[in-house]
This record gives C-alpha cells, sequence and structure tokens, in this order.
C-alpha cells in the first residue's frame, strides 16, 4: 500500500480539489485508490458533486468503533471515498488525543482489508500543524505539500520542513493557483526555488476559475471542464505521481 498525504502550512491552497482530483486520475490509471479525508471541515463530497456531507465517516470510525463498509462510498469515477463525517469540537478533541497517545489506532485502520496491498492511499489533511498531520506523516509514503505564491504560505514553509525532513517518505512541494504572468508570483517561485532547492516540483497548477465555477455547479471539474488548463495541470501532476510510486 502507498500513502500519499497532501498537507500545506496554510488554509485555501488546494488541498481538496488536488486530493479529488488525483483520485479521479490514478484511478482512471488503473490504480486501486482510496481518497480519506482527514479534516473536519469534511466538504470534500461537495467537490465530488455531492448535495451534502456524509453524517458518519472516519472520526467515527476512530472515536466509536464504526465499521469501515459503514462509512466508505464508492465513486462513480472508480475509487472509493472515506469523508471524515460531522463531529462535535469535543468530539475533535477526543480524536486528537487517541491520535497522539495511541497512533497504533491509526496503523491498525489501515491494516483493514477494504485497504489492498497494492492500494493507492491519498489522506487530505487538514492544514499543519495538527495532529493528524504528525500522525498521517508517520506512516506516509510521499507527502505533497501545496504552496499558493502567497507569503504567509512561503513563510509557513520553515516550520514545516524539518518535520518533512523527518518524516517516513519523501517529500515535494508543488506551487498552486499560479499566474506566470504576475511579478510576484515569479518572483515568489524564485524565492521557494532557492529555499527548497529540487523538492520544488519544476511545474505547477494555474489560477483556474473554472474551479470554482464546477464546485458552485456541483460538478467535478474534469467533467464541468475537462478542456481547462488546471485539468491538464493535474492530469501531469498525476502521471508524474504515478511515475513516483513505482
Amino acid at each position: 500500500m502507498i500513502i500519499i498525504a497532501l498537507v500545506s502550512p496554510t488554509g485555501g491552497a488546494g488541498r481538496t480539489s488536488l486530493a479529488s482530483a488525483a483520485a479521479t486520475q490514478l484511478s482512471m490509471l488503473g490504480r486501486p485508490v482510496t481518497l480519506i479525508q482527514a479534516d473536519l471541515v469534511n466538504n470534500i463530497e461537495f467537490q465530488l458533486g455531492f448535495s451534502e456531507s456524509s453524517p458518519r465517516g472516519l472520526g467515527h470510525v476512530l472515536l466509536q468503533g464504526d465499521s469501515l463498509d459503514s462509512v466508505l462510498k464508492p465513486i462513480s469515477t472508480g475509487f472509493q471515498l472515506l469523508p471524515f463525517g460531522r463531529i462535535t469540537v469535543a468530539q475533535q478533541l477526543g480524536i486528537d488525543r487517541i491520535l497522539m497517545e495511541q497512533p497504533d489506532r491509526l496503523v491498525k485502520l489501515l491494516q483493514q482489508d477494504q485497504f489492498s496491498d497494492n492500494s493507492v492511499v491519498i489522506v487530505d489533511l487538514p492544514r499543519w500543524p495538527s495532529p493528524w498531520c504528525h500522525a498521517v506523516m508517520a506512516l506516509s509514503d510521499l507527502n505533497l505539500v501545496t504552496l499558493i505564491p502567497d507569503s504567509g504560505a512561503i513563510l509557513g514553509i520553515d516550520g514545516l520542513l524539518p518535520h518533512l525532513l523527518e518524516s517516513r517518505g519523501a517529500s515535494y512541494f508543488l506551487m498552486n493557483r499560479f499566474d506566470s504572468s504576475k511579478v510576484l508570483h515569479l518572483d515568489l517561485w524564485t524565492l521557494c526555488k532557492m529555499k527548497l532547492s529540487h523538492r520544488l516540483l519544476p511545474f505547477y497548477l494555474h489560477e483556474d476559475q473554472a474551479l470554482a465555477e464546477s464546485i458552485a455547479a456541483g460538478t467535478p471539474l474534469a467533467e464541468y471542464a475537462p478542456r481547462s488548463q488546471l485539468v491538464d495541470d493535474q492530469q501531469k501532476l498525476c502521471n508524474w505521481i504515478d511515475s513516483e510510486i513505482g
């Protein structure tokens, strides 16, 4: 099993849209994929065309012992989704305590039969730092950090990078919502390249209004605007991921 962790040092960096796109594209390449949302925002289903989020999910599996079969959802594009579910703040604190004090609970969850030996598990994490980030990055084979061309995101790299270097898997950074016509974006790209060297992927995801429109329409981007620049970018990224994980 290959575990891919999607993380970012800021909110709004496009982790969730990238997670759903990666799950779709990798399943189209023949990979058995499970997409896990490990974020209490629990909004990934809207990006997949659902009208509401699931009331129960990963949070309830960890906290209350719900079975995986009862919360896993098959998606029409060929992968299975484990949503986070709706929980209270008190329940979230309980889950955080489990992750910090009993990290083996997450290991045992991923060892269940619903995750095959040759499967790819994509985990959409909350923004760094969080107990979820620490727990999943201790197990992941590939960490993909999404950045946006914003000074806050770039400054957040310094706090995250030491933990990535201690992680089990390889770590790379991806620039999202990039506009090469903007001088500021180009300057921040150069700064990231100096800071990250080969860890910054040599391609990026363009800013594309079609993404916001597809979410508002309740339609996956690849269906809403199949010829958009962002869909092409996402396909290129997923081909790279497919090659990277072997």
